[in-house]
């Protein structure tokens, strides 16, 4: 009988159980970003159309 030796992960590296990966936090970072640079593009369209007004 053959025993199967595993060298290779198949999947993510977590410490704990349900912990995220860096990869997920590296999302949540980007996402947060995104929402900085979204807000300061809608308050800047915003203070422009107030200073034309």
């Amino acid at each position: 009988m053959k025993t199967a030796a595993i060298n290779k992960m198949d999947y993510p590296f977590a410490p704990y159980p349900n912990a995220a990966t860096r990869r997920e936090i590296l999302h949540k970072v980007l996402d947060h970003l995104l929402i900085i640079a979204s807000c300061a593009g809608i308050s800047s369209v915003i203070l422009l159309l107030i200073t034309l007004a």
